[in-house]
């Protein structure tokens, strides 16, 4: 008499999970090999695949379909969590294993976040549009190590950087997508301070950099700098919506915008005195790469923008370019220099 197959085990998604690792859990819950998972989803044979932080799985809408029967779940509930599912597979093909693209970065999630999850029988990959997350529930910063430094950092004694965070998602609302262009250029803006021992790198990265036992790594910088980027983005934010309609920041003359704005940022961030003495050159820098070219006598003649402009969201403006929504962050600055690299051009 022939042996009855046991049922199939679903499983549930970790909302970020990628989909390599959603499919080897599922493999294992259902004591099969990955490549009998695969083969039942592409309905054939399928490229080897082996570790999610390498290679990723790329579905059809039709593989996303088979593989949501395999894991009795809605094909929606997988768009919804494992966000790779975006990115089709090529051609008539339901699966395809290929490297990671670089607009993805393969995380660990936060434990604390897993600890939740009674059904975790492997390691869990997410697939992150960013190099970095900020778990704001647990407190942790999530990371790329293959950069260097540990995959995962704890922000006790640093709870400024998860208020930080929070600013930064409503800032991303109110904005829309080109808030991460601004917020790339803000980094950039305060690595060129971080490494030119400028601003507070002497005060309050210093005392972060001691809460992390880390010293001066570069592995560290976008933590250590976040909370005084966000407040840069968002000054950044306020200059560039006067900047969509032809004005000049809070009304000004043409001509005084710069200095009237890195004032603005300086009280901002409560440092105005270690930004008179060298920090405005990196914000100088910026104001004219996003300077307001229209000419006065347009400008006089343009009518008021409507009474709802500063709850708009931005559309993207020069020099930045549409579609830098995804991959590295530091690609989507327009400013000119990178963290690790000389910073003598503006001195």
């Amino acid at each position: 008499m022939q042996q009855a197959r046991p049922e199939p085990v679903g499983l549930r998604a970790v909302p970020g999970e990628a989909t390599g690792s959603f499919v080897r859990r599922l493999a294992l819950v259902n004591d099969l090999s990955v490549a009998a998972v695969l083969r039942e989803v592409a309905d054939g044979r399928v490229e080897e695949w082996a570790d999610p932080r390498a290679h990723e799985i790329f579905l059809s809408d039709l593989g996303v379909e088979r593989l949501a029967v395999m894991a009795w779940r809605a094909p929606e509930e997988l768009r919804r969590t494992l966000p790779t599912l975006a990115v089709k597979g090529r051609g008539r093909r339901p699966a395809r294993v290929a490297p990671w693209p670089q607009q993805w970065t393969v995380l660990e999630p936060c434990t604390g976040c897993l600890a939740r999850c009674d059904d975790i029988v492997a390691p869990v990959w997410w697939a992150s549009g960013e190099p970095w997350q900020v778990c704001v529930r647990h407190g942790q910063w999530l990371r790329d190590a293959r950069t260097g430094g540990p995959a995962q950092v704890s922000l006790v004694g640093l709870e400024e950087v998860v208020r930080a965070h929070r600013r930064w998602l409503r800032m991303r609302h109110r904005v829309g997508p080109y808030a991460r262009a601004l917020l790339a250029d803000a980094l950039q803006v305060t690595a060129w301070w971080w490494q030119g021992r400028l601003m507070g790198s002497e005060t309050v990265w210093a005392r972060r950099e001691e809460v992390l036992g880390s010293g001066r790594q570069e592995w560290s910088v976008p933590l250590v700098v976040y909370p005084e980027a966000v407040v840069v983005a968002e000054a950044m934010a306020a200059y560039e919506r006067q900047r969509r309609w032809g004005r000049e920041f809070a009304g000004g003359a043409p001509g005084w915008v710069s200095r009237h704005w890195i004032t603005f940022v300086g009280e901002r961030l409560g440092m105005s005195g270690p930004l008179e003495h060298g920090g405005y050159r990196a914000l100088r820098e910026w104001t004219l790469l996003h300077r307001v070219d229209t000419p006065v006598a347009a400008r006089l003649m343009c009518t008021a923008p409507p009474p709802d402009y500063l709850s708009q969201q931005l559309p993207v403006l020069e020099p930045h370019v549409a579609g830098l929504e995804y991959g590295p962050l530091e690609d989507a600055s327009c400013m000119p220099w990178r963290l690790g690299r000389p910073v003598s051009a503006l001195e």
